[in-house]
């Protein structure tokens, strides 16, 4: 046993949760972000910002890939030991079992200025993971208030399977649902209220749609899947324009026991 695993109490999801996760496809656990560790975060995020003021100020892909400039780089492996915390993946893992593989992340940020929601979608979708076991986190960097803010989901849709996609060129997500009227299917819409330091555990096949924050100063989430190490992730695969031949992968807890995924390929630093 580690000296963290010794003196620290590892969080777990309680059975009602569990219960609520094979039910609904979404679960907020009681679990929530140290304040001192959600206070460095939310720092990381300034400076991300910072570091991508030209681009768009919506979302950043991937913030744990190395940019080349030395403050980029200690950063993006900041935002990687974020993604790889113990803590949350004793989470994630009383899920997807002991072995879990980071597929990517994303932050995403609501803006007054720049106010669009997502369309509906299923995470899983825009993955090449079989079988479909894709887990995505939704960690509230601020508060998250519906109706302008949160997440927004179909409880038990992910009951359902993929549903009918398209794909979106150069956007995110790259799979959206065909049918975007909530009102075109009989189940029911509910909003995630997300405090700073909370989070959501989605099922990739949950279908959700992120609210565009247009009358709050800033509503920003960091979006981190993840899959298990025993499911297929086909490089051969793409999603409209995205290809997965040199994506990124890192083996976040647990072992590879198959032997199968290359954790080299795409990566330039880690």
């Amino acid at each position: 046993m580690s000296i963290y695993a010794a003196y620290h109490e590892i969080p777990s999801l309680s059975a009602e949760e569990l219960a609520r996760w094979g039910t609904v496809g979404y679960v907020v656990p009681r679990w929530r972000l140290p304040t001192a560790l959600l206070s460095q975060l939310q720092d990381a995020l300034v400076r991300l910002l910072d570091d991508h003021a030209f681009e768009r100020p919506d979302f950043v892909l991937q913030p744990q890939v190395p940019r080349p400039l030395d403050d980029a780089i200690d950063l993006a492996r900041e935002f990687l030991d974020y993604l790889t915390h113990p803590d949350l993946l004793a989470i994630v893992s009383a899920l997807t079992g002991p072995d879990v593989v980071l597929g990517g992340a994303v932050v995403r940020c609501g803006w007054p200025a720049v106010a669009a929601a997502t369309p509906w979608y299923q995470s899983g979708a825009g993955w090449p993971v079989d079988p479909s076991q894709l887990l995505t986190v939704c960690l509230a960097l601020d508060d998250l208030t519906p109706p302008d803010a949160g997440v927004w989901v179909r409880p038990g849709s992910h009951l359902q399977g993929d549903c009918a996609q398209q794909t979106v060129p150069g956007s995110w997500p790259t799979c959206v649902l065909q049918a975007q009227d909530p009102s075109s299917t009989e189940v029911p819409v509910q909003a995630l209220a997300l405090e700073a330091g909370q989070v959501a555990l989605l099922d990739g096949q949950l279908v959700h749609y992120l609210a565009s924050g247009v009358h709050a100063p800033r509503s920003a989430a960091l979006l981190i899947h993840y899959f298990p190490a025993q499911a297929t992730f086909d490089r051969q695969a793409h999603r409209g324009d995205q290809h997965f031949a040199e994506h990124p992968l890192w083996l976040a807890c647990g072992v590879d026991r198959r032997g199968q995924h290359d954790f080299d390929r795409g990566h330039t630093l880690w």
